[in-house]
């Protein structure tokens, strides 16, 4: 993607429903988002999630986006439609 861009790439929101965008504000607590980005879209995209109301939760650099992926297939087609918050113990 970098090659045809020519600059920051990220990829995020794969692991959200859209079908329940319109109830992401009515949560206790904000519903996380999965990213990973190149260092010079982190901030931007960061800024992108937050404004949607979600939690930003980064993986790290674009390479790990085929993880991001896979756990998507693998973990979240299984369970959609559903939020998610990913959180260290007492975070909560």
């Amino acid at each position: 993607m970098k090659s045809h861009t020519n600059g920051p790439v990220e990829k995020a929101f794969n692991a959200n429903s859209g079908v329940l965008f319109d109830q992401v504000a009515e949560q206790r607590v904000r519903p996380g988002c999965l990213y990973a980005a190149d260092d010079g879209a982190r901030e931007v995209t960061e800024q992108l999630i937050r404004s949607a109301g979600y939690e930003p939760v980064s993986l790290g650099g674009l390479e790990s986006a085929r993880a991001l992926e896979d756990f998507v297939t693998g973990v979240f087609a299984k369970i959609s439609p559903i939020f998610y918050r990913f959180a260290a113990p007492g975070d909560l």
